[in-house]
């Protein structure tokens, strides 16, 4: 299929409309005087893209030949398409009771019992239609849907393996197909169907977008449970998609980047899938101007720099708690600015200590996460000068032994207890630096009026600035 695009110098998907243009120009270059060899892999090509194409996408019936059944038809899809669901139903009803050997009928009678929500009735006549045609496809879809509406999800899974079986593909049969899967733990059969409609090779109108997505999303639910050998291919249909209808996708942007960064934490670096995840990253970016979805999705990216850090083996637990603090920040309030300061103070200091190694997880860093080592950039700037090390060990060390005694689970002193009398030592010798902290003003409340003059409440005006 892909080749009789590019016989016709066309891209793979292109509309009926393009096809049918391609085909005229390219017989004009290739006739069949002058090249009946490419004019016939032309003309070939043409005709199996057409027909792939313009495949029915619903059941083929006999045309009706009694003038009562062709004039009770055209009613029904007058009723259909003025939306009339009610007497759509009931004129499918009134044909199906006057013509009970024509299939087409029962059929549409069960479409329109679906859509006006008469599921059990929907079921009973999917049934009927099923054991008069065991072996048409369509008929197995319309009893899978029925057994799924009316909530006997066993049946329908068992329903939608027969009809998938026989050959259904339908967009929305797939991801029927593929949520039963998932409800009954086959996850690898549900990202197989999945697949089977991210593989589609056409042109997708508007409508179908949500149900892209939703094939989309269902995918990397499935991939955050289980770990599967085909996420490269989901990421890389996934990029295409968006790429191609990004001006549909504007409002899914927010949620699937928010899967992408909790699926592919563990995409190795450089590959042609971490490449499509940030050129993804960067479509997001783009296409949303919202306020409120720009920052879920800068803070979503950024969550996902951090897992690729934390899933990275090379990058120890210190490390991995040093550039959490960076992500963590925003939720501390005024008062745990002491304990944020002493957990700060606790990894530089076991930093230093493992200096070396260190230093050689900061080169991973740098090389292949570059946006986690600029927020830990000056720290390690600092810890390669060996000149100025002692002094800044020495200074964060002294604060340290200072807040130690009042804040619990500081691991420095633990792992490495001589530097504990080491600390007191320090203290010793700087007499000035024992006398305890006396604020000069009292502390303002956090429901006090704020002292810039607002009127407002301190919290709620300079407290967080």
């Amino acid at each position: 299929m892909h080749n009789d695009y590019s016989i016709l110098g066309l891209e793979r998907g292109a509309s009926q409309a393009e096809i049918k243009k391609a085909y005229f120009k390219m017989v004009r270059l290739h006739s069949p005087e002058a090249d009946p060899e490419q004019f016939q892999k032309i003309r070939q090509a043409y005709e199996r893209l057409k027909n792939a194409q313009n495949k029915p996408e619903g059941p083929v019936f006999p045309p009706l030949s009694d003038p009562n059944a062709i004039k009770m038809m055209q009613q029904i899809q007058t009723y259909r398409k003025e939306k009339n669901m009610t007497l759509y139903r009931d004129a499918c009803q009134e044909a199906w009771n006057h013509f009970p050997d024509s299939l087409q009928f029962l059929y549409l009678l069960i479409m329109a019992q679906r859509r006006c929500k008469n599921t059990g009735k929907a079921v009973k006549n999917a049934e009927l239609l099923v054991s008069k045609d065991p072996n048409n496809k369509w008929f197995r879809m319309a009893l899978a849907f029925s057994y799924q509406e009316r909530g006997y999800t066993q049946k329908a899974f068992s329903a939608c393996e027969q009809a998938y079986r026989l050959g259904c593909r339908d967009i929305d049969f797939l991801i029927l197909y593929a949520d039963s899967c998932c409800s009954y733990f086959f996850y690898e059969k549900g990202i197989s169907v999945l697949l089977d409609v991210m593989r589609k090779d056409c042109r997708w109108s508007r409508a179908d977008i949500p149900k892209l997505v939703s094939t989309y999303v269902t995918a990397m639910h499935i991939n955050c449970y289980l770990r599967t050998d085909v996420l490269p291919e989901i990421i890389e249909h996934l990029h295409k998609f968006l790429s191609q209808y990004s001006i549909y996708t504007k409002e899914y942007m927010p949620r699937l980047t928010l899967l992408l960064a909790n699926t592919c934490a563990c995409v190795p670096y450089g590959s042609e899938t971490f490449q499509y995840v940030d050129q993804i990253f960067d479509l997001a970016l783009k296409s949303c101007h919202e306020k409120d979805d720009l920052e879920d999705i800068t803070a979503f990216i950024e969550s996902y720099h951090y897992q690729r850090v934390e899933a990275d083996s090379r990058i120890d637990d210190t490390l991995c708690s040093y550039l959490e603090l960076f992500h963590d920040f925003s939720e501390y309030s005024e008062d745990d600015e002491p304990i944020q300061r002493f957990a700060t103070l606790d990894l530089q200091l076991c930093m230093i200590q493992q200096r070396e190694n260190t230093l050689a997880q900061a080169a991973v860093l740098k090389q292949e996460h570059p946006q986690e080592y600029e927020k830990i950039s000056d720290f390690i700037m600092q810890l390669e000068n060996t000149d100025t090390l002692p002094q800044l060990k020495e200074s964060l060390l002294k604060v340290y032994a200072r807040l130690e005694p009042f804040i619990t689970n500081g691991q420095y002193f633990e792992l490495y207890p001589k530097e504990k009398q080491t600390a007191k030592n320090l203290l010793k010798s700087k007499d000035s630096d024992l006398k305890p902290y006396v604020r000069s003003t009292k502390k303002i409340g956090r429901n006090d009026p704020c002292p810039c003059g607002s009127g407002k409440k301190y919290k709620q005006c300079c407290m967080n600035k």
